[in-house]
């Protein structure tokens, strides 16, 4: 099982530190209740722009097992995440950040668990309902 990986948000940013893993999504507390198979890499780069302004950059592939819910049998899904999060403040802060376009913003404090939050981005990656396309459902 992953321990959690906690950081100062900030200076993960300011020094542009990297977390990366390849792991058995089995590992992840969270995803080892949804998948039984799997891999996953993960990768979480810290940037503080010119104005200050902080960011993660995220890049999580691999391949976890799913149910299919038309035939209930078990279904590859690719996981491919590439994405910018933006690290607010506060609230006023996360409103500003939310409403730029093409924009998607978290609210941290002094601590952040990299585990928890590669956790979140792949649960909110996968779809509500997995299902083989049509006709592939094995019989």
């Amino acid at each position: 099982m992953l321990q959690p990986v906690e950081i100062d948000p900030g200076r993960f940013c300011r020094d542009g530190q990297t977390w990366e893993t390849r792991t058995e999504v089995s590992a992840f507390p969270r995803l080892a209740l949804e998948f039984t198979q799997g891999e996953l890499f993960c990768r979480v780069t810290g940037r503080t722009d010119a104005r200050g302004g902080r960011s993660f950059r995220l890049a999580i592939s691999g391949e976890v097992e799913l149910t299919c819910q038309r035939c209930m049998g078990p279904m590859r899904h690719a996981v491919e995440i590439g994405r910018t999060l933006h690290l607010a403040r506060n609230e006023a802060e996360l409103e500003r950040l939310d409403a730029l376009p093409d924009s998607d913003a978290i609210l941290v404090g002094e601590t952040l668990n990299l585990v928890d939050l590669v956790e979140d981005e792949v649960l909110l990656s996968l779809p509500l309902a997995a299902m083989h396309a049509e006709g592939e459902c094995p019989v």
